[in-house]
C-alpha cells in the first residue's frame, strides 16, 4: 500500500515567522529608499457621510482622499494635522496573536485574489513579529496595495487617539497618537478585515474600538485598547452581514444601524480565563491566551419600520439614543432594564443624513440643506410637537459636530464651515460669516503653477468643470477666484452633452489666462479686467492641451484637440489674437509644445513625434507660419511630453511604461528606461512630466505622476534611476505643478477627481551628490550603454556576392569521373527499345562541371545530367542544335555548390534565361530600341565580367572560353539581325496605311552588335 503524504508530522513547528524561507530575489539586497516627499497640507475633502467626521471638545477630524485632517479650533484661528501611514509603516505595538488559529505566517497577499490573504482569523503573529523576520526588508508595495482610500474615523472623547478606517485592496484600521508631534506615528496597524472597514467607533471610557468590516467583509470585533499606550488587543468578534449606514456606543452597549437593520451588541467585560492546550512542546504562550466568547447580538424589533433605512444616530444617555431614517422618521430607542424598544416619535420632513445633540437641544440635518432643532426633553416624552425650528440654509448637510464654542459643518459642496453659538441663548449664529476651511468644492480637473510675482501673490492655480478657477498660496489658502463664462452645449446627436471647462493656462504674471472647454472653444481673459478678450471655436470637440510661449516680441498659443488638429494662435503687434495655422496630422494629437519662438513639437497616437519650424515673413513680423522639420517615429504611442533643463532634448513617456530621451539636434533616441519602483519589479505610466536640472546638492530629476497606482514618482531623468514615490489620492490625479519656493524649496502640487489638492515638501538633497571631491562625470555620449545597439543584417542580394571558400581547395584532387545519363520515364514510354542511345558527353566539355574541380570532390547524385535526351525520332522538324555547353538540360550541381546565391547557380539560371529568350525571338512581336540597347550593353559586360573570369582562374581554359564566346556571341547576334530585319520590313509595309507617323530610324542595336561580331 503506498503511503500518503502528510501534514501532522513536522520536523519543525511551523509557527515559526520565519520558516519556511520565501524564495529567494534578485532584488532583497536593495536599500531602502529614503523618504523624499512630505505631506504638508491637504485642502478639500471626501467626507460625504457621518462616519467620516468626528469632533470632541475644540478639535474635529474629517477624511480627504487617503489621509485625515483633524483641526484644532481656538477662535478664530485654526491649526491642520494631517495622518497618514504608508502601506510598509511600522506600528509601534503589535496585536497579540488569537487562540486556536492556524499556524501559518502572515504574508503579503497576492495582487489577483484577495481571498488568499491571511488576516488575523488565520495568523498567530501580528506585523512587529514579521517586521523583525530577516526578510523582512524585502517587501515591496504592490500597485494594488498603494490604492486605499480612508472612509471612517473616530476621535477618542478624550481626544488622546485617532481611528482610521481604510477600504481598497489590503485595507486596516489604524490608531494614531494625537499627542505625539509627529503625523505619521502609526501606534497600532490592525490588518483583519478583508474588503473595507465601513464604520470604527471608540466607546465612552475609550477602553474598546470597535471596527465594522463592510457587508463582503461581514465582521465585526471589538479591541481592547490600552488607554496610556494605545496598545490594542482582539476582545470579542461576531459575524454582521448586514448592510450598515452607522455605528455608535449607548453605554457599554454598541449599536448598529443601516438597511432593515437595527442591532444590539452587549459587550460583557467580565470573562474567565481557561488554559489553552499546548500545540507544541515548549510553547509558552499557550498557556497566557484567555479563553474568548463570541460577541452576543439582538436584533431590535422594528414593527411598522420595517421596510426603513436607518442613516444617522446619536446617544442620549446609557440607555437611549435617537435613531434617524432616511424617510424622515425620528425614533427613540429605549434600553432601560435591557429591554429594547424602538418608537417612531415624529417625522422631520426632511430626508435626515446626520443628527448631533448639544445640552437639551437635538439637531437634525437633511440632505436638502433642512436643519430641524427638536427639544431633548419632549421628544424623550414622545412629543410630536417638539419641533419648535427648521432652518434652510445650508446647500445640503453630510455631517455636522459640537464644539466647546462652535458648530462644524460639512455640506454636499465639501465646504467645511465652523459656525459661532450665540452665548446668551446657545443657539447657533447663523446671521455671521463662519470660517470657512478652503476647498474646491467640485472634482479638480487640473493644477499648474503660477510664476512670481503676479498681481494677486498665488502659487499656483487649479479649476474645476464647473468653469471655476482658483489662485492658491502653498499655505493653502485662496488669494483670489473667477469663473469663466461657459456656453451650453446645442447637440442634436447628443442632447444631454454637458459643457465644462477642461484646461487653464496662464501667461507668466499672470495677465492672460487661456481656457478650453468640451466643445473645442478657446477663451483668452485679461485677469485685470476678468474680460474675455478673444474667443474662436479651435476643434470640433474636447480641447485636449494648451501651451503658451511669451517673450519681448512674441506671444504664440498653440492648442490640440480630439479632432487631429493642432491650432497655432499669436498676438499680432496691434494686441490682438489672431490664428496663424492649422497642423493636421493622421491620429489624435496628445500634446503640443512651444519651447522656442522657432519650434513647435507634437505627439499623437499614431506614435510619431513631430518638429516645426516657425518662420516669419520678411518686412511682416504679423505673418508666421509653421514649416514641417523632422519627424521622429517612437516605439509606442505617447502619454506625456516635457523639454530636458538643456533646452535641447526631449523627454518623451510612452504607454509601454517606459521613457525616452531625444536630441532634437539629431533626432536621436539617446537614452531609454523603464518607470520602475525601488524593487525594479512594476512599472507604470507616467504623466504630466516634469524636469529640472541638477544642482550642487541634488541630481537632475524627472517629477510625474502615474494612475496606474496613484502615485507621484520622482526619477534621476538621466540613469532612469528610481528616487522616491509617495501616495494620497484615491481617484485620479489630474494635474501635478512643482513650486521653487525663494527660499530654494521646492513644493509639488497635485489636484486629483476626489476633489481633494494635496501639498508635498520635496528634499533631494544628498551630501555625497555635488561635493569637491567628487570626480567629474563623462559626457553621456561617451558612455558605451547610452549607444544604439549594433545592427548590420546583409540582404540575400549582398550575400550573393561572397563565395564560401573551400577547406580542400589546396588538397589532393580526385580524378574527374564521367557521369552516366540516368534515362527519364517519359523518354522510356515514348522511345521504343530499340532506339539508339546518345553518347554521352565528355566531362570537360562542361563548364559548370570543369568550374566545380576547385570544390571539395564529392560523388555526385544520380540525376546529374550535362547533355540533354536524345530528341524522339517522331518529331517531323529537327530542332536545331544550340551550343554544346548550353544546349544541356537541366543540370543538378554537387551539394556543396547548391548553396542560394552560388556562382553555379546564378550560371544555370543564366542558361534558362537565354533558352527562353531565343524562344521569345521567334515570335513577331515588336522590340524597342531602348530595350535592344541595353541588352546590347549587358551582353558585352558580361562578356568582359566572363574575361575577367577567366584570367582570374585557371579552371576555365582560354581555348574553352574563346570558343564559348564566339559561338555566343555568332549565334545571339545573328538570330538579333534577323529579328530587327523582319521588324522593320513590317514597319515599312505599315507606313502607306498611315502616312501621319514618320519613318523609324535604322536600329543602333544591330549596328553595335555588328560591330562586337
Amino acid at each position: 500500500m503506498a503511503s500518503t503524504p502528510s501534514n501532522r508530522l513536522k520536523l519543525t513547528p511551523s509557527n515559526s515567522p520565519y520558516l519556511p524561507h520565501p524564495a529567494r530575489s534578485p532584488y532583497r539586497s536593495r536599500t531602502p529608499v529614503d523618504p523624499r516627499l512630505a505631506l504638508k497640507r491637504v485642502v478639500g475633502t471626501t467626507c460625504a457621510s457621518p462616519t467620516g467626521f468626528d469632533a470632541v471638545n475644540s478639535s474635529f477630524a474629517y477624511i480627504a482622499g487617503g489621509a485625515v485632517v483633524v483641526v484644532d479650533v481656538d477662535g478664530s484661528d485654526y491649526v491642520q494635522r494631517f495622518y497618514r501611514a504608508r502601506p510598509t509603516a511600522l506600528p509601534v505595538y503589535s496585536t497579540p496573536p488569537l487562540p486556536y488559529s492556524p499556524s501559518t505566517p502572515t504574508q503579503t497577499p497576492k495582487a489577483n485574489d484577495s481571498r488568499n490573504r491571511i488576516s488575523l482569523r488565520e495568523s498567530t503573529y501580528g506585523s512587529l513579529d514579521w517586521a523583525e523576520s530577516p526578510t523582512s526588508s524585502s517587501k515591496t508595495w504592490t500597485s494594488r496595495e498603494r490604492i486605499k482610500a480612508a472612509t471612517c474615523l473616530a476621535l477618542s472623547k478624550e481626544g488622546k487617539f485617532l481611528a482610521v478606517g481604510e477600504t481598497g485592496y489590503a485595507p486596516r484600521v489604524l490608531i494614531f497618537g494625537r499627542e505625539d508631534n509627529s503625523s505619521d506615528a502609526l501606534l497600532v496597524s490592525i490588518s483583519e478585515h478583508s474588503h473595507g472597514v465601513k464604520a470604527v467607533a471608540w466607546s465612552p471610557d475609550s477602553k474598546y474600538l470597535a471596527s465594522l468590516g463592510s457587508a463582503n467583509d461581514g465582521f465585526l470585533y471589538i479591541w481592547k485598547i490600552d488607554t496610556k499606550t494605545g496598545a490594542a488587543k482582539l476582545f470579542q468578534q461576531n459575524r454582521c452581514t448586514s448592510y450598515i449606514r452607522g455605528m455608535i456606543w449607548v453605554g457599554n452597549n454598541l449599536i448598529t444601524l443601516g438597511v432593515r437593520h437595527v442591532k444590539v451588541w452587549r459587550v460583557e467585560e467580565g470573562q474567565s480565563t481557561s488554559p489553552v492546550k499546548q500545540k507544541f512542546i515548549g510553547d509558552a504562550t499557550a498557556t497566557t491566551q484567555p479563553h474568548q466568547k463570541t460577541l452576543p447580538g439582538r436584533n431590535v424589533l422594528l414593527g411598522n419600520m420595517i421596510e426603513a433605512t436607518f442613516s444617522c444616530a446619536a446617544a442620549i444617555d446609557d440607555t437611549k439614543a435617537i435613531i434617524c431614517s432616511e424617510t424622515g422618521d425620528v425614533c427613540l430607542f429605549d434600553d432601560t432594564d435591557k429591554q429594547m424598544k424602538l418608537t417612531n416619535v415624529l417625522e422631520s420632513g426632511f430626508v435626515t443624513t446626520c443628527v448631533t445633540i448639544r445640552g437639551n437641544v437635538v439637531y437634525l440635518g437633511g440632505k436638502s440643506g433642512d436643519l430641524a432643532i427638536l427639544d431633548l426633553e419632549s421628544f424623550i416624552k414622545c412629543d410630536p410637537n417638539c419641533l419648535p425650528t427648521n432652518v434652510t440654509s445650508f446647500g445640503g448637510l453630510f455631517a455636522m459636530g459640537f464644539l466647546d464654542e462652535n458648530m462644524v459643518t460639512i455640506d454636499a459642496k465639501h465646504s467645511i464651515n465652523i459656525w459661532g453659538l450665540d452665548d446668551s441663548r446657545g443657539k447657533i449664529d447663523l446671521k455671521s460669516h463662519p470660517i470657512q476651511i478652503p476647498g474646491h468644492q467640485d472634482p479638480v480637473l487640473g493644477v499648474e503653477a503660477l510664476k512670481r510675482p503676479n498681481a494677486p501673490g498665488a502659487d499656483f492655480y487649479s479649476w474645476s468643470g464647473s468653469g471655476q478657477v482658483i489662485l492658491w498660496d502653498t499655505d493653502g489658502k485662496i488669494k483670489s477666484s473667477f469663473r469663466v463664462p461657459l456656453e451650453e452645449a446645442c447637440v442634436d446627436d447628443e442632447p444631454n452633452i454637458v459643457n465644462q471647462l477642461t484646461l487653464v493656462r496662464a501667461t507668466e504674471g499672470g495677465q492672460f489666462f487661456v481656457t478650453g472647454d468640451k466643445l473645442g472653444i478657446v477663451k483668452i481673459i485679461e485677469f485685470s479686467t476678468l474680460q474675455c478678450v478673444s474667443s474662436m471655436k479651435a476643434h470640433a470637440s474636447d480641447c485636449q492641451f494648451i501651451t503658451t510661449y511669451e517673450d519681448k516680441t512674441k506671444f504664440i498659443i498653440a492648442t490640440c484637440g480630439r479632432d487631429r488638429t493642432a491650432q497655432l494662435f499669436h498676438k499680432t503687434a496691434g494686441g490682438e489674437f489672431e490664428h496663424f495655422q492649422t497642423l493636421e496630422f493622421a491620429a489624435r494629437v496628445v500634446q503640443v509644445l512651444v519651447p522656442s519662438a522657432e519650434r513647435v513639437i507634437t505627439c499623437s497616437l499614431d506614435r510619431t513625434l513631430q518638429t516645426h519650424d516657425l518662420v516669419t515673413k520678411e518686412g511682416d513680423p504679423d505673418v508666421m507660419a509653421a514649416i514641417p522639420s523632422r519627424t521622429l517615429p517612437l516605439k509606442a504611442s505617447p502619454s506625456s511630453m516635457t523639454m530636458g533643463p538643456d533646452g535641447k532634448s526631449l523627454f518623451v513617456s510612452l504607454l509601454d511604461r517606459s521613457i525616452c530621451l531625444y536630441d532634437l539636434e539629431n533626432g536621436k533616441a539617446t537614452n531609454t528606461f523603464k518607470c520602475t519602483d525601488e524593487s525594479g519589479i512594476e512599472s507604470v505610466v507616467l504623466d504630466f512630466l516634469t524636469a529640472r536640472p541638477a544642482s550642487d546638492k541634488e541630481p537632475e530629476f524627472l517629477l510625474g505622476i502615474s494612475n496606474t497606482d496613484k502615485s507621484i514618482r520622482i526619477y534621476e531623468s538621466q540613469t532612469g534611476t528610481f528616487l522616491d514615490r509617495e501616495w494620497g489620492h484615491t481617484e485620479a490625479i489630474n494635474g501635478l505643478a512643482l513650486i521653487e519656493d525663494d527660499n530654494s524649496k521646492r513644493k509639488v502640487v497635485t489636484a486629483g477627481s476626489d476633489g481633494t489638492i494635496m501639498i508635498w515638501e520635496m528634499d533631494l538633497q544628498d551630501p555625497s551628490w555635488g561635493t569637491a571631491t567628487r570626480d567629474p562625470s563623462p559626457i553621456k555620449d561617451s558612455f558605451t550603454l547610452s549607444r544604439p545597439t549594433l545592427r548590420r543584417v546583409l540582404s540575400k542580394a549582398e550575400l550573393a556576392e561572397f563565395q564560401r571558400t573551400s577547406p580542400s581547395a589546396t588538397g589532393r584532387r580526385s580524378p574527374p569521373r564521367t557521369l552516366t545519363k540516368r534515362k527519364s520515364i517519359y523518354n522510356l514510354a515514348s522511345t521504343p527499345s530499340s532506339s539508339s542511345k546518345t553518347p554521352t558527353a565528355p566531362l570537360q566539355n562542361c563548364p559548370e562541371l570543369s568550374i566545380a574541380e576547385d570544390t571539395p570532390t564529392r560523388r555526385p547524385s544520380a540525376d546529374s545530367r550535362c547533355v540533354s535526351p536524345p530528341a524522339s525520332p517522331k518529331a517531323k522538324v529537327r530542332r536545331r542544335p544550340s551550343l554544346p555547353a548550353l544546349n544541356s538540360a537541366k543540370t543538378k550541381s554537387s551539394s556543396n555548390l547548391r548553396a542560394f546565391g552560388s556562382l553555379s547557380m546564378a550560371t544555370e539560371q543564366a542558361c534558362r534565361t537565354l533558352r527562353a529568350y531565343r524562344k521569345k525571338l521567334a515570335s513577331t512581336d515588336p522590340i524597342s530600341q531602348d530595350v535592344l540597347a541595353e541588352l546590347d550593353q549587358e551582353l558585352r559586360l558580361t562578356a568582359v565580367a566572363l574575361g575577367d573570369r577567366a584570367t582570374r582562374s585557371k579552371a576555365m581554359s582560354d581555348t574553352m572560353l574563346n570558343g564559348l564566346l564566339d559561338q555566343y556571341s555568332e549565334r545571339l547576334v545573328a538570330m538579333l539581325d534577323e529579328k530587327l530585319r523582319l521588324s522593320y520590313r513590317s514597319t515599312s509595309d505599315q507606313e502607306p496605311e498611315s502616312p501621319g507617323t514618320t519613318k523609324r530610324p535604322g536600329s543602333s542595336g544591330a549596328g553595335s552588335s555588328s560591330g562586337s561580331t
